[in-house]
């Protein structure tokens, strides 16, 4: 099976500057999205360390070499405790930063990330940037926001649709770099011929419905173009906040390099 992705950021309609980082990494079959908090120079900051922290270290970790710094679970796999501790340390780093640059004290970052090895991917969060499966069935949000709206749905105080509209929509339960236990979300998914995997920043979640982003992906035909829509759609309906998608494709072939789509 051959994997390809694509990702496009944008500042959006509102914002003056864009805060979310990204990274596809072909070799590594890692693909991060980060949401940087904090306002002008800090939150892009955050979400700065974010990708190249968690780079470092997932390509560190590349052999079975267990001798980390922070404790292994051995309730996740070797790929699950790659992204876990990828997360404490980037954690670390962020707090670490807003030390030597007090000025720096409210930012932080929340993230989305995979490991994709041939048809399992190893997913992790923090906060409301989200992944998505996508296939011919429809779409399916897989992981589950760190949020104040979504805890409501959970206990069914609110509907999916109630969330959507409330004005603490936007409120966050948990961030990189905030300085409290961190909810780390670990999980794995099999992943099919023709499925996407989306990951994206709440920029894209929060403007557009996801019936309309799979029937979006359903319709274009490359990654890259799917990405310009998305966001496209996204500023059309307010685009109140930055917006970065990406989408990883799995597709039919002999081959089972990586590869960035065109």
């Amino acid at each position: 099976m051959r994997i390809l992705a694509a990702a496009q950021t944008d500042v959006g309609c509102v914002r003056k500057h864009n805060e979310d980082n990204f990274l596809i990494d072909a070799e590594l079959g890692l693909f991060i999205v980060a949401d940087g908090l904090g306002g002008h120079a800090a939150g892009e900051v955050a979400s700065q360390i974010v990708v190249d922290k968690m780079g470092q270290f997932i390509a560190q970790t590349v052999e079975q070499d267990r001798t980390w710094p922070l404790d292994y679970d051995i309730n996740l796999t070797y790929d699950g405790n790659r992204l876990k501790v990828a997360l404490m340390l980037t954690d670390q780093a962020i707090l670490d930063d807003i030390r030597s640059n007090p000025e720096r004290e409210s930012m932080g970052s929340t993230v989305v990330a995979c490991l994709v090895h041939e048809s399992k991917a190893t997913l992790v969060h923090v906060g409301d940037s989200r992944a998505y499966l996508l296939n011919s069935s429809g779409i399916q949000q897989v992981t589950r926001d760190h949020s104040w709206v979504a805890e409501q749905v959970a206990n069914g105080i609110l509907t999916p649709d109630e969330a959507r509209k409330h004005p603490f929509r936007n409120v966050i339960t948990q961030a990189l770099g905030n300085g409290a236990d961190l909810d780390i979300a670990v999980q794995e998914i099999q992943v099919a011929q023709l499925d996407r995997l989306l990951l994206c920043s709440d920029g894209l979640s929060g403007m557009v419905q996801d019936r309309d982003i799979w029937g979006i992906v359903q319709n274009c035909e490359s990654l890259q173009e799917a990405t310009h829509q998305l966001i496209s759609v996204a500023r059309e309906n307010g685009g109140e906040d930055n917006i970065t998608v990406l989408i990883i494709g799995f597709e039919s072939n002999d081959s089972n390099q990586l590869g960035q789509n065109p």
